[in-house]
């Protein structure tokens, strides 16, 4: 299927980034889906983008977490891949179709069940019908999305994910026509507002996995031949175990951030404006590292597969130094011309942004060493996910986002009196712990064996 894993750390290092160039490139694909949608309901009224982002709270909240399951995947292809049992990819790979299944089987009620609970419970200035239509639509590409990472998981474990970014690219170009012309109803089609852009999402992802399962099916599950259906549910279960302990790291993440976003409104508009527009440009950048971070866990899940440990801890150390390396330079960038990249986000003449520019100067002084530590904490998880150990970097996880990350970020902003400046300080703490312990676990798990 792939060239032999590389034998030097040369030729390793050339293959984490041929690989990992596709998977970057997918990354961004995948969150300009999000820009597109936010952009085109953006204009039709702030009624209709306030309704949809409570939607998607909602939605996310539980979504992030199914995705971190279904992340269980693409390790188990890379080790069945890397040990040369075509089978156990096939294997794989149908395993993760039935845990899609199983899982939207299980969560789709839920969100059709809270949009119906949506008119009870939102805010009063929350279009709140709006909200759960956007909701009922939307959810109905769990499916979809859930399959699409299984599917992108099988052929970034076998090394081959540029069919993944063709696909992804396409998705781009499909959104950025179907969800303006269903939005605002362009030629022949029928103007739906924000149930259109819904659809446009839905209709954009099932096309997505459409396109994408003929060929990894031909390419990955028919040359295995067909494993029994009692196989499939055994490595079903297996993919689960694996992964509900990556889709609670998710949450508990996305969690930390939600609640420091809902702390940090406290300080003012500006400082909430500042804080979300810095969000905005660490979250763009992020994507890099969050590619590499899935390059380097399919290394290292390939070398771990094929009985190469000392190979496999070269692939997640190289990981590791391209990851900060990278960082480094964007956080040189960020605190050497600060309104280089606010001006992305914000009109810096604007004389009435001057507080949210000056706001966001400082927090981004102290993102530029949070993204540093964050980049290094998510390619160390991968690597380990490559390992297919996750219920270790949970534990780790959860202590530095919720007791360090939320903990000291609290203290520092409302007792010691930093403000909104404490609350990044504690995330950045949180990720200065999750970093060292991660890698540490890393370097202890490959040096038993190597």
């Amino acid at each position: 299927m792939t060239a032999p894993l590389a034998h030097t750390p040369r030729t390793e290092l050339r293959a984490l980034l041929t690989l990992a160039g596709p998977v970057v490139v997918s990354q961004f694909a995948s969150n300009a889906l999000a820009l597109i949608a936010t952009a085109v309901i953006g204009r039709l009224g702030t009624a209709e983008l306030a309704a949809a982002a409570y939607a998607n709270a909602a939605y996310y909240l539980v979504f992030i977490m199914l995705v971190g399951v279904m992340l269980s995947v693409a390790p188990r292809v890379a080790r069945a891949h890397g040990a040369a049992d075509p089978v156990g990819v096939g294997r794989a790979l149908r395993g993760g179709l039935w845990l899609a299944l199983a899982l939207t089987a299980g969560c789709l009620p839920v969100m059709w069940g809270l949009a119906a609970v949506l008119p009870h419970v939102a805010p009063a200035d929350i279009r709140s019908d709006l909200a759960a239509t956007y909701l009922r639509i939307y959810a109905l590409g769990m499916l979809p999305n859930l399959a699409f990472i299984a599917l992108r998981g099988t052929m970034e474990g076998t090394g081959n994910p540029r069919v993944v970014t063709l696909i992804s690219l396409l998705g781009v170009g499909t959104a950025a026509l179907l969800s303006p012309g269903l939005a605002y109803g362009w030629g022949p089609l029928p103007r739906l507002g924000l149930a259109g852009a819904a659809a446009a999402s839905v209709l954009t992802v099932w096309g997505m996995a459409a396109g994408l399962w003929p060929l990894v099916w031909r390419r990955v599950a028919a040359p295995s031949g067909r494993p029994l259906k009692t196989e499939a549910w055994q490595e079903t279960r297996v993919l689960l175990k694996l992964g509900w302990p990556i889709g609670l790291t998710l949450g508990a993440e996305g969690g930390m951030f939600t609640l420091t976003t809902l702390l940090m409104a406290r300080f003012g508009p500006e400082a909430l404006a500042a804080h979300n527009v810095t969000l905005q440009a660490i979250t763009a950048i992020f994507m890099i590292p969050l590619g590499l971070s899935s390059a380097t866990g399919v290394r290292v899940g390939q070398a771990a597969g094929a009985g190469d440990w000392r190979r496999a801890r070269w692939a997640g150390l190289l990981g590791l130094a391209v990851s900060v390396g990278l960082m480094v330079g964007f956080a040189v960038l960020e605190v050497a011309a600060p309104r280089l990249v606010l001006g992305v986000f914000l009109d810096l003449g604007n004389p009435a942004n001057t507080a949210v520019v000056a706001a966001a100067t400082t927090f981004l002084g102290i993102a530029a060493l949070f993204q540093t530590l964050d980049g290094a904490q998510v390619t160390a998880n991968g690597a380990l996910r490559g390992l297919q150990d996750t219920r270790g970097p949970l534990l780790i996880s959860l202590v530095a986002y919720w007791v360090l990350g939320l903990g000291l970020g609290s203290w520092l902003a409302f007792s010691q009196q930093l403000g909104g400046r404490g609350l990044w300080f504690g995330l950045t703490a949180g990720l200065t712990f999750a970093a060292v312990a991660l890698v540490w676990r890393f370097l202890a798990r490959t040096a038993r064996r190597a």
